[in-house]
């Protein structure tokens, strides 16, 4: 493959990314995202890498981010493709456009989207934040990325990974296992945060708290405070399905199957079909209309 490295514009324990361009076998210039990893130190490490190649080239869903292909120079390097609105995590620091909460809700229905695809496929995400769900099609379009730490959970999954803040309870167990219902939990922190518009036990980082110890609280029942986020009064639906995702029990956490079905209910109801040709000026009622308030009673969603 024809790859031109332009910058650099990340790094993590994995390597670093870089924006480049890629000349395709029709001498189209394509942007992408280059993700060259660091070299492991043994075959098992290759060999592992390999076979996350092989699961990310069966992956192909609108809410996923599209993998153009792999090459070796000194290490391997992953293509993706290159979001020019950056993260939703660089979003909710920078504020750089206006984003109604109706419009936030979609982005939430699209991650439960690709979650759900990625469940169908029988695999876990196992690091679901704001910094790793990234914004195209000037904002409107959520795509999640980074499957650095996809793995399949039919497999054994007990290696620790993640982000503190965002891991299940059940995670830091002596037996933690990894399943779709950690990534479940992820997500309702995530949910939480992008309409609280701060980062999940920000007030504990500040105090110097070691972050193990944040886990810790997090595993005896530690949650963000649902009352932060910016929605409207009669938003009491919105805050049960986060409340049912962060559950300390795993098997009371909904499946995102009903998640998406939840959160496609209320957007039916509130957006119109052109919405993105309208700014939106005021707080928009996300309250379900009595049809739907019949069948289940906040508090108690029958997910």
């Amino acid at each position: 493959m024809e790859i031109t490295l332009i910058k650099r514009i990340g790094s993590g324990s994995y390597g670093v990314v870089y924006e480049g361009i890629w000349i395709t076998n029709t001498r189209k210039c394509v942007k992408v995202a280059v993700k060259c990893l660091e070299k492991g130190n043994n075959k098992d490490s290759e060999t592992n890498i390999l076979r996350e190649i092989r699961n990310l080239q069966e992956l192909k869903h609108e809410n996923i981010v599209t993998f153009h292909g792999a090459y070796r120079q000194k290490n391997i390097c992953l293509i993706f493709e290159y979001s020019d609105c950056g993260s939703l995590y660089d979003y909710l620091q920078k504020k750089i456009v206006r984003v109604s909460n109706i419009e936030k809700l979609h982005w939430m229905l699209q991650c439960a989207n690709g979650m759900e695809y990625l469940h169908s496929k029988k695999t876990v995400h196992r690091d679901l934040k704001t910094q790793n769900l990234l914004l195209f099609n000037n904002y409107r379009t959520l795509k999640i990325c980074d499957f650095g730490t996809v793995k399949q959970y039919a497999t054994e999954n007990t290696e620790l990974i993640g982000t503190i803040g965002y891991m299940a309870p059940e995670v830091c167990t002596a037996d933690g296992k990894y399943t779709e219902k950690c990534d479940v939990f992820s997500y309702g922190i995530t949910f939480w945060e992008v309409f609280a518009e701060k980062k999940p036990f920000d007030e504990l980082k500040k105090k110097n708290m070691h972050p193990l110890a944040i886990q810790y609280k997090i595993s005896n029942g530690a949650r963000p405070d649902i009352n932060d986020m910016h929605i409207c009064k009669d938003s009491d639906l919105i805050k049960a399905i986060i409340e049912k995702c962060w559950d300390q029990d795993p098997d009371n956490r909904p499946t995102m199957k009903r998640i998406v079905a939840f959160l496609g209910i209320d957007l039916r109801l509130y957006i119109p079909l052109n919405f993105e040709d309208i700014e939106i000026t005021e707080c928009v009622s996300l309250r379900m209309v009595d049809m739907v308030s019949a069948v289940m009673k906040i508090g108690e969603l029958d997910f």
